[in-house]
């Protein structure tokens, strides 16, 4: 997200933003995704 014009700084920085696990998770996917693929390329 783009701070200051999709979203506030103060929210994703909140105590109860989910900003960073959502990143993490997507992270994670992206990676076993790219590892699956080149697995059965």
């Amino acid at each position: 997200a783009y701070r200051g014009k999709e979203i506030d700084a103060e929210v994703i920085d909140g105590r109860r933003s989910v900003v960073w696990d959502q990143a993490e998770n997507r992270l994670h996917a992206q990676k076993a995704l790219l590892t699956w693929l080149l697995e059965h390329s």
